[in-house]
């Protein structure tokens, strides 16, 4: 995608402990829309990047610190950008290649800094009272609708000349509350917002590898990491700084509008037969989601209304597929299904009735080997998978087994025969 110099963006990565650098530029590469200057901030020498600065020295401009200037020096160095847009990453965040396009349609449209991530402050305590982008397990920033919060983390994307509201307020730490002070002084100074955009799939999303994020190198593991962060938010309401908390109720999840949503990868050479047993289930009021890379031309299902196709333009693993398909379902109850299982025409209405008729029932399913769900058997609560973060996508063959033990701690799974 093409853009006019007015909307040109320059991308800034640090390399501190960890070396995801060759990762980064790659992504922003193919980005739909790619930065026009690529600036890569080294402080000390913790790690060597020589040999991928040399591979990409005509791509990239960079700069060594021998002097760490802590997390706020990225910001100050906005100073001397030329570019309209700036967008900064920290060091374990991958984006998906359509994120620079619409964090720049979105920084336009709502005036806002744009992150993959946010957060929302309790105002009782001044800790984090929700998590907004990263606060499922998926491993890629995943939101339903913008979202504005009191400030942003991992990555900013904005208009360069905002950095003029940062640099009005002198950091309280050198390693910590950047991501606070940038939204604090630009709400405060300029009445601009910070918003975590719509991400559902990983290709829009701003990170698509979170589990770098866990690593050692985590400034959160820091002793004091929460208590600076606590001050900082103080010093900024004490100015004025107003949260979003304090002026709005957050909704976590959409309104449920059917009984039953059915969630199938829809891959496989039985797909079509898979399909039309749920079509011609005895239970008929339920809404049918299909993940896959692109829609397939079949159409019957097109004459079909309760057919929802959630095309994801790449291929993903399966849990990832199946979890995006859940996050997106507005049923009160969720069946996971699959396109290589054919489900017995009476198996909604058996698994609503069983999971209506008792309260403390959460999930009901099939278990084929011991201490394991058969995930393409189950039914369960829309509430409890969002409460326990849905499938782990990194669990492999003990998801069914991770899932199982999570439900377990949330209420009664009943189990059945022959459901698929």
């Amino acid at each position: 995608m093409s853009k006019s110099n007015s909307d040109a963006i320059t991308a800034i990565l640090t390399v501190w402990k960890r070396n995801h650098l060759e990762e980064q530029l790659q992504a922003l590469f193919q980005q739909t829309v790619c930065p026009d200057q690529i600036w890569v901030l080294h402080s000390k020498y913790y790690v060597d990047v020589d040999a991928i600065i040399r591979k990409y020295k005509d791509r990239i401009r960079y700069m060594r610190w021998d002097d760490c200037p802590g997390v706020f020096g990225r910001f100050e160095i906005v100073t001397r950008i030329e570019t309209p847009f700036v967008y900064i990453a920290d060091d374990d965040i991958i984006p998906g290649k359509q994120f620079l396009e619409r964090a720049l349609e979105a920084c336009k449209r709502m005036l806002a800094i744009i992150s993959p991530h946010g957060r929302l402050i309790s105002p009782d305590n001044n800790r984090t009272a929700y998590y907004v982008g990263d606060d499922y397990e998926f491993q890629h920033s995943f939101c339903l609708k913008d979202t504005e919060v009191d400030y942003g983390s991992n990555a900013w994307f904005f208009r360069k000349e905002w950095i003029h509201y940062f640099l009005q307020f002198s950091p309280m730490y050198l390693g910590n509350g950047e991501d606070i002070h940038f939204s604090a002084t630009c709400q405060l100074l300029g009445h601009i917002p910070t918003y975590v955009p719509k991400q559902v799939l990983p290709v829009e999303a701003g990170n698509i590898k979170r589990i770098y994020s866990g690593d050692l190198h985590a400034l959160h593991r820091l002793p004091k990491f929460g208590e600076e962060r606590m001050r900082v938010i103080r010093r900024f309401r004490d100015m004025g700084w107003q949260l979003q908390v304090e002026n709005q109720a957050l909704v976590l999840q959409q309104e449920s509008c059917l009984p039953i949503s059915v969630v199938m990868v829809a891959d496989g050479t039985s797909l079509i037969m898979a399909i039309h047993a749920l079509l011609r289930q005895t239970w008929s009021n339920f809404e049918l989601l299909l993940v896959c890379p692109h829609k397939r031309l079949l159409p019957f299902a097109e004459q079909d209304k309760r057919i929802r196709w959630i095309e994801t333009q790449e291929t993903l693993p399966v849990y990832t597929s199946l979890n995006i398909g859940c996050a997106l379902a507005t049923g009160k109850y969720i069946c996971l299904s699959d396109s290589h299982y054919l489900s017995r025409p009476d198996r909604l209405e058996q698994q609503y009735k069983l999971m209506e008729s008792d309260s403390e029932t959460v999930a009901s399913g099939e278990m084929r080997v011991a201490d394991t769900l058969f995930l393409p058997s189950v039914m369960v609560c829309r509430s409890v998978l969002h409460h326990i973060k849905y499938i782990d996508e990194l669990s492999g063959e003990k998801a069914g087994k991770k899932l199982f033990h999570s439900l377990l701690q949330e209420g009664t799974v009943i189990l059945l025969e022959d459901v698929v």
